[in-house]
C-alpha cells in the first residue's frame, strides 16, 4: 500500500470508527434512515402487501476488475429506497433494470427484497443486524466500532469497507449476534454450554433468519415518523391527481420521513427484543425452540455445566415415559429393556426394583445376570418348576408396563 493510500484509509477510519475515549453508551450503536424523498416526491403502496421474500444479486461487484457494476448498483439502490412500493416496484423499473435482473419479470407480483451479495463481506446486507452489537461484544469479537449505519442499502463505498472491515466479517458477525442474542432465546445457560450442533445455536448464527424480522422491525419504526411535508402547493395537486389516476387497491403519498431508527445500546437491545418478537410473530420462534427443548438430544450440549444441561440430564435419568421395558429371553446373553438401559443400566435398574418385592427382586437379578431359562431360575430360588417364575415375570411386565409409562 502506497503512502497516499494509507493516509486515506486512516481518514477513513479516523472519520468512521468510535473513538473509545469518548463512548456514551447512549450514543452508541445508532443506525439511521435514508428516506425515500431523497429520490423521489411520492411513493405507492399497495393496500394489502404480499410476504416479502429476499434474494441475494451476485456479480454487482467485479472482483477480477476491482470496481462495481455501476449500472446493477444503481438498480438495486433504486429498487431498496422504494420498499414502500412492495410488489409493485417492477411496475416502477421494469424499463430502467439492467440485463441482470430482467428476472424479475417472472416475479412481477412478489414483494422482492435485493440484497447485495459479496463474499465474506456482506456488511451492506447485514448492515441492521450489525448495528445492534454494543462496543462490548464488538469488541469480545474483534469487530470494528462503526459508528453508524444506513438503512437501506443505497451504495457500496468498496474502499470504506475494505479500510474498516475484517476479511472474514461474515463469520465475526455471525459469532457476535448469536452471543447478543442468545440471552432472549434461552435465559439462565450460556450459549457456550450447547455444542455447535445444537440447533437453537445454529439458528442464533444464522444471519439469513434474523435480517427479515430486522428489515419488518426498522419498516415499523419508520411508519411511526411521519410522512415529510410537501414542498409547495404544487405538490399537494399533483399527488391529489395521482390518487385521482391511481387503482382503489393503491395508496399514495408522500415517503415516510428519514431519520434515527435506534440509538445507543438501550434502544439497540429494545429494537433487538422486538426483532425476537416478530421472528415470533411472523415465523413462530418460540413454537420452534420449544419443539427443539422438547427433543433435546446429549449432542446438543458442550462440556461445560448449565442449568439447560442439568434439566435434561434429570428428565433422561428420571423422567419414565421416556423407557419401554420389554423382557427378552436370550441364551447367555444380558436382556435389553431400552435404547438407554445400557448405558444408565444402574440408576434404572435401582429405581426399578424399589417398587419390586423380594421374590421379583431375585428373577430379575437373575435375569440382568445372564440366567434366562425359566427352569434354571426356578431351580436357583428352590421351585420344582419354572410355572411360579412364569407366573412372577407377568406380574413385572405389569409393573414395569405402569413404571415406566
Amino acid at each position: 500500500m502506497q503512502d497516499e493510500d494509507k493516509k486515506i484509509v486512516e481518514e477513513i477510519r479516523k472519520d468512521n470508527l468510535l473513538d473509545e475515549k469518548e463512548f456514551n453508551r447512549d450514543e452508541f450503536p445508532m443506525l439511521r434512515n435514508l428516506s425515500t424523498a431523497f429520490m423521489y416526491k411520492f411513493v405507492a403502496r399497495p393496500q394489502k402487501e404480499m410476504l416479502p421474500e429476499y434474494v441475494y444479486v451476485d456479480n454487482y461487484y467485479d472482483n477480477y476488475k476491482k470496481k462495481r457494476n455501476t449500472e446493477l448498483h444503481v438498480a438495486i439502490s433504486q429498487w431498496n429506497i422504494f420498499w414502500e412500493a412492495g410488489q409493485l416496484r417492477y411496475d416502477f423499473f421494469q424499463e430502467d433494470l439492467p440485463k441482470s435482473l430482467k428476472w424479475l419479470k417472472k416475479f412481477r407480483n412478489r414483494n422482492i427484497y435485493l440484497l447485495p451479495y459479496k463474499p465474506n463481506n456482506r456488511y451492506y446486507t447485514y448492515e441492521p443486524l450489525f448495528h445492534l452489537l454494543p462496543l462490548k461484544t464488538r469488541k469480545y469479537f474483534n469487530l470494528p466500532l462503526v459508528k453508524e449505519g444506513i438503512w437501506p442499502f443505497t451504495c457500496d463505498f468498496n474502499f470504506y469497507t475494505n479500510a474498516l472491515l475484517p476479511s472474514n466479517f461474515d463469520n465475526k458477525l455471525s459469532q457476535a449476534f448469536a452471543y447478543h442474542i442468545w440471552p432472549l432465546l434461552i435465559s439462565g445457560s450460556k450459549i457456550y454450554a450447547f455444542s455447535k450442533n445444537d440447533p437453537i445455536k445454529i439458528l442464533a448464527h444464522n444471519l439469513d433468519y434474523w435480517i427479515p424480522y430486522a428489515y419488518k422491525y426498522i419498516e415499523n419504526q419508520l411508519a411511526n415518523f411521519g410522512r415529510v411535508q410537501f414542498d409547495d402547493k404544487k405538490q399537494v395537486k399533483q399527488l391529489e391527481r395521482l390518487r385521482r389516476e391511481t387503482p382503489d387497491d393503491i395508496e399514495v403519498n408522500r415517503p415516510f420521513r428519514g431519520g434515527i431508527v435506534w440509538y445507543g445500546e438501550d434502544e439497540a437491545w429494545n429494537a433487538t427484543k422486538n426483532i425476537v418478537e416478530i421472528a415470533d410473530k411472523n415465523g413462530k420462534l418460540r413454537s420452534i425452540i420449544d419443539a427443539i427443548k422438547s427433543n433435546r438430544i446429549e449432542d446438543d450440549f458442550s462440556d461445560q455445566w448449565s442449568f439447560a444441561k442439568e434439566d435434561f440430564e434429570r428428565k433422561i435419568y428420571k423422567k419414565r415415559s421416556k423407557f419401554k421395558v420389554n423382557f427378552v429371553e436370550l441364551n447367555n446373553k444380558i436382556p435389553v429393556h431400552s435404547p438407554s438401559s445400557e448405558t444408565h443400566e444402574n440408576l434404572l435398574w435401582e429405581d426399578f426394583l424399589s417398587i419390586l418385592d423380594t421374590k421379583e427382586k431375585r428373577i430379575v437379578v437373575l435375569l440382568k445376570s445372564g440366567v434366562t431359562n425359566l427352569g434354571e431360575i426356578g431351580k436357583i430360588l428352590g421351585y420344582a418348576n419354572h410355572s411360579p417364575i412364569s407366573k412372577s415375570l407377568a406380574k413385572i411386565r405389569l409393573k414395569a408396563q405402569k413404571y415406566f409409562e
